[in-house]
């Protein structure tokens, strides 16, 4: 659904054609060897070793990768795997777009994400990819996130973690005449968000202006944010010492009457202002809250703004929580690499997210749906087999034993492979065996009796 096909085959192409013009030499590589290459990917990034050689090593050997490519072809793949036409780098129209050499799998990855049926509440937020890479021109440096190098993209998540619509910050210049701040990032996001369906959206100070929240209900999308005291236009409440005398749970709120806009400041730990123009500022019920000189918990007053923020925000944090659990890591000094990957973890874990949503809606125990590791290692058997015929082994006649036998150690039979191997039409025939074995369903005659005499209806 968010990765298909054609994705594959212009990674195959490109892939080629930079072989060529790098070292005068095709790599010949294809489609399958493409989404193989991809599931040791997916592999490595669940069974993790210091050194991807090391999976091939005799010490340190993993057979689900080392029998499904060799070291060398790897390596080959991994050097040249390229996703854009370097000969029209300095063309006028992509002479100075920074992300030339990705903008194929990004544009693919985010029209296939806007398909989907949206959620009622969304948010917006950035994502950083790890990184270090230099030249890149776009990398960021923050030493106050979790995670200080890499790449920022701005994303646009609902509350299940469902990634929409995002972009990549490739700096302010490439943006144009229209200066890049939080309202120009939150007006690009919700473009492919329907008007006037009362979708929630929330955010945080960074992005929040009063005139952005304007704009917002004029197009009848309703808003919930934190805004930062400098923002406020005027709207005098009162301070945070004064409120803190009344103690936690104090809140006070101002309402514009002819925008109807309603900022709220309220008090726990600390001031908090939040800016919404739908929820109602005098509905007001009790939250629990840890108390630390009694030690145990209270109950404090909270508006609604408050509960509607807490709930609608933070989708976009489950979803990097989630990638990283199983992150696809590639240790490489090209820097575009990195975001393609990244690229096929939101695909990946967009289509494990919707697939509990169908879950959910057919009423699925959540102990019988999929973890999201047991999803990613079905998709890297798939792939895997992709393509490629299997040979299934049948089992070995049941037999009666006496007691005074000793019983026959029964082999180890194949598992069965997943369904869309089963049923990709590529003719999954049994193994041939020349020995003759007594048939499992005629108890007088052996197999190659039965095969003489047997009838095949074809359906």
């Amino acid at each position: 659904m968010f990765w298909k096909d054609t994705l594959f085959t212009l990674l195959a192409e490109q892939t080629n054609l930079y072989s060529v013009q790098i070292s005068s030499k095709s790599v010949n590589v294809t489609e399958t060897e493409l989404k193989q290459f991809i599931a040791i990917q997916m592999y490595m990034s669940i069974f993790k070793l210091p050194a991807y050689y090391m999976y091939w090593s005799t010490e340190t050997r993993y057979p689900k990768i080392a029998d499904l490519m060799s070291l060398s072809r790897y390596k080959k793949i991994r050097e040249f795997l390229h996703a854009a036409d370097n000969s029209r780098l300095n063309d006028p129209v992509n002479k100075h777009n920074k992300i030339y050499k990705i903008v194929p799998v990004l544009d693919h990855v985010r029209q296939n994400c806007l398909s989907i049926e949206p959620e009622t509440g969304h948010s917006i937020d950035e994502q950083i990819i790890p990184a270090k890479t230099r030249y890149s021109g776009i990398r960021q440096y923050n030493p106050k996130k979790p995670v200080k190098w890499g790449f920022k993209n701005f994303v646009r998540s609902g509350i299940s973690g469902i990634i929409y619509d995002f972009f990549l910050y490739t700096g302010a210049a490439a943006i144009g005449s229209e200066k890049c701040n939080g309202s120009y990032v939150v007006k690009r996001l919700i473009e492919s968000l329907p008007k006037n369906q009362n979708f929630k959206l929330c955010f945080d100070n960074w992005f929040c202006s009063l005139d952005l929240c304007l704009h917002l209900n004029i197009l009848g999308i309703l808003t919930t944010a934190t805004i930062r005291n400098d923002r406020m236009q005027g709207c005098c409440l009162p301070t945070e010492s004064e409120m803190r005398k009344k103690g936690r749970g104090s809140h006070a709120y101002k309402c514009d009457i002819n925008s109807g806009i309603i900022i709220t400041r309220c008090y726990d730990n600390k001031c908090v202002n939040l800016c919404s123009t739908y929820c109602d500022p005098d509905s007001i019920s009790d939250v629990k809250r840890w108390n630390r000189t009694e030690k145990n918990f209270v109950n404090i007053n909270c508006p609604l703004v408050v509960k509607e923020y807490n709930q609608c925000m933070g989708g976009v944090d489950l979803c990097d929580m989630l990638i990283s659990l199983y992150r696809t890591n590639i240790k490489t000094k090209r820097w575009y690499i990195k975001i393609l990957f990244h690229c096929i973890d939101i695909c990946k874990v967009n289509g494990w997210l919707i697939y509990r949503r169908h879950c959910n809606q057919l009423n699925i125990a959540k102990k019988k749906q999929l973890t999201l590791l047991q999803f990613t290692t079905q998709i890297a058997s798939s792939l895997s087999y992709a393509e490629k015929p299997l040979v299934a082994v049948g089992r070995q006649s049941k037999r009666k034993l006496c007691k005074d036998v000793t019983p026959q150690k029964r082999k180890n039979s194949i598992p069965l492979p997943n369904k869309d191997i089963q049923l990709d039409c590529l003719n999954h025939w049994p193994e041939h065996r020349e020995k003759k074995l007594n048939c499992r369903l005629c108890k007088v005659g052996t197999a190659e009796f039965f095969a003489k005499n047997a009838t095949f209806v074809y359906v």
